[in-house]
């Protein structure tokens, strides 16, 4: 067997060679995908819509070739330079297809494009944001703010004309909010239009919801070095505007902390009950309306 190996070698490459030429004759057809790419795009003018991405190819040639077709990125160059303001149909060229002589091409899809045309106008609006979510009760959103505050936008004549702003949305659920939340959020625009810049900061403020209501303040009486006086009271009301936690430990029966009554005894007050006026201490947030009374009554012991 090993004396005729030179015979078995031809016979098989004869073989291969046959198999090649007959499936190499044998046309078949397929659909090819081709990335559809701009040139020569006039300046000033812009598609606002009827441009597709890519179209199909349906090719017939020689088995062997079309079943390569697959492995390649093939790209379709359409040229623009003849547009104008408004409709225009553009013909796919078959000429411009990128196919060798050894294919025929049988079919395009779309064969032909309905490309509306806008020119390109910019103009500057204002940027609204808006945030959506959820805060722990008694919580809420004091202030949004973007930066900037105004952006420019460029896109088709007749989608700029009619914008007044831009939007930008931020979508966030809180248990325990910050006092201030700050990221960038990309601008939300109609295809064909851009911004510039295409992101804004926003900033979040949030803070305790606030009520008015009226609480009970504690006294604290400041007497000089040897001075024996008492107040006729330990409480005076007053209303006041504060944050809704806190006013819940005030409705609870609990003392406000920070929010007092002090009584400064001025010099040269003689035994006796006096009227004397107090100054109220208030804690962040807080805004006192009106009160009860200007004054508490003080005993001046001998």
């Amino acid at each position: 067997m090993l004396k005729n190996w030179k015979d078995i070698a031809i016979a098989l490459a004869l073989a291969i060679l046959t198999w090649y030429l007959l499936t190499g004759r044998e046309k078949v057809e397929a659909w090819v995908d081709m990335s559809v790419e701009m040139t020569n795009a006039p300046e000033g003018l812009t598609i606002r819509k009827g441009l597709v991405s890519k179209i199909e190819v349906r090719v017939r040639g020689p088995k062997g070739l079309v079943r390569s077709l697959d492995r390649r990125k093939w790209t379709y160059s359409l040229d623009v330079s003849r547009l104008k303001v408004g409709e225009n149909l553009v013909d796919i060229d078959r000429e411009r297809i990128p196919l060798s002589m050894a294919y025929e091409v049988v079919e395009v899809k779309p064969s032909r494009l309905l490309l509306t045309v806008d020119r390109i106008a910019k103009k500057e609006v204002p940027v609204i944001a808006e945030w959506r979510g959820s805060l722990r009760p008694d919580y809420r959103l004091i202030e949004i703010k973007t930066h900037p505050e105004v952006v420019e936008v460029r896109g088709a004549e007749r989608q700029v004309k009619q914008m007044t702003q831009a939007r930008v949305s931020v979508q966030l659920d809180f248990e325990d909010p910050p006092s201030l939340w700050s990221e960038d959020v990309p601008i939300k625009l109609a295809e064909g239009v851009e911004a510039n810049p295409g992101q804004v900061k926003v900033s979040l403020r949030f803070g305790p919801e606030i009520k008015t209501a009226w609480v009970r303040v504690p006294v604290i009486l400041e007497a000089g070095p040897g001075l024996q006086a008492k107040s006729s009271q330990s409480y005076v009301r007053v209303q006041v505007e504060g944050p809704v936690p806190l006013l819940r430990e005030a409705e609870a029966g609990r003392d406000i902390e920070g929010l007092t009554a002090v009584v400064v005894l001025p010099g040269g007050l003689k035994p006796g009950r006096h009227p004397v006026r107090y100054q109220l201490t208030t804690p962040d947030g807080f805004r006192v309306l009106s009160r009860e009374t200007e004054t508490v009554g003080v005993t001046i012991r001998k």
